[in-house]
This record gives C-alpha cells, sequence and structure tokens, in this order.
C-alpha cells in the first residue's frame, strides 16, 4: 500500500502509448487502463539518490510528451491538494493549481499558474457545469487534501474517485502493469546529481588546514 502524500497521473490515449515515457524516468509505476485514460501511481520508491528521490515531485513535476496530452496529476500532501496540468502544444508548460485547507486554492508566484477552467477543460468537463462543480470541489472548509481530490475526481467524472489517493491498490486493478525506470537513465542522474554536488560543494582555500 502507498503512503501519503499521494500523487494519480492521468494520461490520454492508449496503455501502450505510455511504457516508453515511464521507463524513461526515476519512479517505479504501475499503469491501469481506462476506457479515456490511463491511470499512473507510483509503485515505489524512487531509484534517484535524495534529494530527489520525492516520488509526488517525480511524477507530478515531470513534463509528458505531446503524444501523451493533454495530462493531469492530482496530488494530496496533508492539508494540501495540487492539480498539475499540461496542455497539448508543443511549448506548453506545466501548470499548477494548489489547494490549501482553509484557504482553498492559492496563488503560487514561482510556477506557471492554472486557472481552474483550464482544469476542468482538459479532464474534459469544459463548459459552466464543469466549472461551477470543480470550483464547488474547491471551495475553502477544513478538508485534507486527500478529501479535495476525491471531490476532484468525482466533478470532473474521471477515474480514481472513490479511492483514496495514497492508498490505491493499483496492482490489483484490472489490467494493471508494472513499469520500472531504465538502469541506465537512474545511472545518468544519479553521476548528474553527483556532479551537481560537487559543484556546489564549499572548497577549503589552498593552504588552509582541513
Amino acid at each position: 500500500m502507498l503512503t501519503a502524500p499521494g500523487a494519480l497521473q492521468l494520461l490520454p490515449g492508449d496503455l501502450d502509448d505510455v511504457p516508453s515515457w515511464a521507463r524513461g524516468g526515476l519512479l517505479p509505476t504501475w499503469l491501469v487502463p481506462d476506457p479515456a485514460w490511463t491511470l499512473v501511481v507510483p509503485a515505489g520508491p524512487p531509484l534517484a539518490a535524495a534529494p530527489y528521490d520525492d516520488p509526488v515531485a517525480l511524477l507530478g513535476g515531470r513534463p509528458t510528451p505531446s503524444r501523451l496530452r493533454p495530462s493531469l496529476c492530482l496530488v494530496a500532501d496533508g492539508p494540501r491538494a495540487v492539480a498539475v496540468v499540461q496542455e497539448g502544444g508543443r511549448r506548453s508548460p506545466l501548470r499548477w493549481l494548489v489547494w490549501s485547507q482553509d484557504v482553498g486554492p492559492t496563488r503560487t508566484p514561482d510556477l506557471p499558474s492554472a486557472p481552474i477552467a483550464l482544469v476542468a477543460e482538459l479532464a474534459g468537463s469544459a463548459g459552466s457545469r464543469g466549472v461551477t462543480a470543480l470550483r464547488e470541489a474547491l471551495t475553502a472548509d477544513s478538508r485534507t487534501g486527500s478529501d479535495v481530490v476525491d471531490d476532484v475526481l468525482r466533478a470532473l467524472s474521471l477515474p480514481g474517485a472513490g479511492l483514496p489517493i495514497g492508498a490505491v491498490r493499483a496492482q490489483d486493478l484490472p489490467g494493471a502493469e508494472r513499469v520500472d525506470p531504465a538502469a541506465g537513465t537512474v545511472a545518468r542522474f544519479d553521476s548528474f546529481a553527483r556532479s551537481e554536488a560537487q559543484l556546489a560543494a564549499p572548497t577549503t582555500p589552498k593552504g588552509e588546514d582541513r
């Protein structure tokens, strides 16, 4: 069973298009087919070394190729819920919608924002009814991030509603397929991370006692 915080990513198209993308990441995942979407959830801890070992950041913060867009990733992190979307254009950035307990949607000045209407549109619920339902799901109150993610899934009529995020046994769902990162991808990333850490480490001036 996965532990919170949890993440659920929804990618359009056929399951056959997703494994090659999943193998190019740093996170083992379960891929679950759905008539309209492929569901992607973490299958275990990342294979990258710290500090690049956050499964939620590695799933929600990883861009998707144009053939797998528009994409939507929902994250529940204690009192926060986060929706990360990416539109279909070649140069479309990741866009973020952050909900905080007792506050509701909050601004993310360092990240491109995702308006509620855009999230509803990319999820296939364009129009005033879908926007209204999503806005109601994001009302400011005392719910947890997990509750809000479930309400968002219900509001947008998306698969996964009713299953607590972070506690999904994806391996038990029909057609589930586990995909592990390619060993070469992980090795190259760890080598890069070590080089970055060495460059960032403070140096001792010559002649100074160590």
